[in-house]
């Protein structure tokens, strides 16, 4: 049974298989306050990736052991869905996927783990204090608790399987948003399911945890002309509570096309904030409620950020170099005085252009900064544009980086057709 997590990975992995009614959907708990969905089908039709080629490799590389990718009876063809509900300080998680034909299932399974699935009311299982999981003609669900009891898990597994639940899936709001959406990869939380015993606030502008209870939040999955987008947001159907978002979300506003301008399609990765910079002084002392010793410290950086009037950014190079500068008045005063106070900084700084230039020492930091749009696909620039806040990898750039995800250079052949096609990811804020 220890294998039981181990082998949920590679379901996911074998995902990229393909082949039905959405009747399998009804077995997701309907009180869940965690819902997501991974949608394969979704993916190889935004992205081109083609699916023979990458299930070939994939097979190749999982040799005798997953031949059987036809044989596990599972529908890869229809999304995985990932649930969750918990009360207090207990969670209960788990993976719903649609099953062609139990017997099959079970037979790959008691092969590849070598254990025995027991038969129960209606269904068969596996259960230990770790993990479960559980198969019918339906269904397979793997299933874990916070509480990592075995009687615990065997008996929300029961429910699970025999549809015990008052709600009904149809009835729940993020099943419908999740649902609704036409990204390969989703995932919303509720954020009621926070333990009320958490911390009393968090550093998100002073906003109580009694008020973050009332959020959702949520992160949505596209790709595009080889761009994989993850957009995430934060809502909230309570007034106040969206005001409090709101206000603390107006310190980052709309990426200009000076900021995109900053950006290089040699760089291996960067960041973009707007960041007004007396909205940040306030946003940050509101959050730091009454730490004396962080406002004294936030008082050091007061002058320079003051003076910055938009775009925050950083990059990272091929070579590993970071570099960030602020769109914003001359601060040289500021920074002298500031490094005056720290001592020897390891960093070399200016301005140029309307810009402050932090980087390392003995760094160009005009050529490190100098404007590189041409190099950029107009659509990784649509993307960013409008965002509070974007992040983004330039895959190409990340050296080895099939081997360093899979362990070894021969397993990366099953990802290289994904990594041809994924040219960038970014992580946006809306």
């Amino acid at each position: 049974m220890k294998r039981i997590l181990f082998l949920s990975a590679i379901v996911i992995a074998m995902l990229m298989a393909s082949c039905s009614s959405d009747g399998y959907k009804s077995y997701i708990p309907g009180d869940s306050k965690i819902i997501g969905k991974i949608d394969l089908k979704q993916f190889f039709a935004q992205t081109g990736v083609n699916q023979e080629k990458l299930m070939n490799d994939l097979a190749s590389e999982l040799g005798d052991d997953a031949n059987a990718i036809k044989d596990t009876g599972i529908d890869f063809s229809e999304p995985i869905y990932i649930f969750g509900s918990g009360k207090g300080t207990t969670i209960n998680f788990g993976m719903i996927a649609k099953v062609e034909d139990q017997e099959k299932f079970k037979t790959w399974f008691e092969k590849q783990s070598k254990e025995t699935l027991s038969s129960e009311s209606g269904f068969l299982c596996n259960i230990d204090k770790e993990a479960g999981l559980a198969v019918n003609d339906d269904v397979v669900v793997i299933y874990s608790s916070t509480e990592r009891d075995g009687t615990t898990i065997k008996s929300g597994l029961s429910k699970i399987m025999n549809k015990e639940g008052e709600q009904k899936i149809d009835d729940n709001p993020l099943f419908n948003k999740v649902e609704g959406l036409a990204s390969f990869a989703n995932l919303y939380i509720d954020m009621s399911i926070a333990p009320a015993e958490a911390a009393s606030s968090l550093p998100i502008s002073g906003i109580k945890i009694d008020k973050v209870r009332k959020m959702i939040l949520g992160i949505d999955a596209e790709a595009k002309d080889g761009i994989c987008d993850l957009l995430m947001n934060v809502k909230s159907d309570d007034k106040a509570v969206q005001e409090d978002i709101d206000k603390s979300m107006s310190a980052f506003g709309k990426i200009s096309d000076k900021a995109l301008d900053i950006f290089s399609g040699n760089d291996l990765g960067g960041v973009v904030l707007n960041t007004d910079g007396s909205k940040i002084i306030d946003l940050i002392k509101e959050a730091l409620g009454d730490n004396d010793d962080m406002k004294q410290a936030l008082e050091m950086f007061n002058g320079i950020l003051g003076k910055i009037k938009g775009n925050v950014l950083a990059k990272f190079d091929a070579s590993g170099q970071y570099f960030v500068a602020a769109e914003g008045q001359n601060t040289t005063g500021e920074i002298n005085s500031l490094v005056g106070n720290m001592g020897d900084a390891p960093f070399d700084y200016g301005y140029s252009t309307g810009y402050m230039l932090f980087g390392p020492k003995g760094a160009n930091l005009t050529d490190a900064m100098k404007p590189a749009s041409e190099k950029m696909p107009s659509t990784l620039t649509d993307l960013m544009k409008n965002r509070r806040q974007v992040i983004f990898v330039n895959v190409e750039k990340a050296n080895n980086i099939q081997a360093q995800m899979s362990g070894s250079d021969n397993s990366s052949k099953a990802f290289s057709e994904v990594i041809d096609k994924i040219k960038y990811v970014t992580f946006s804020m809306k």
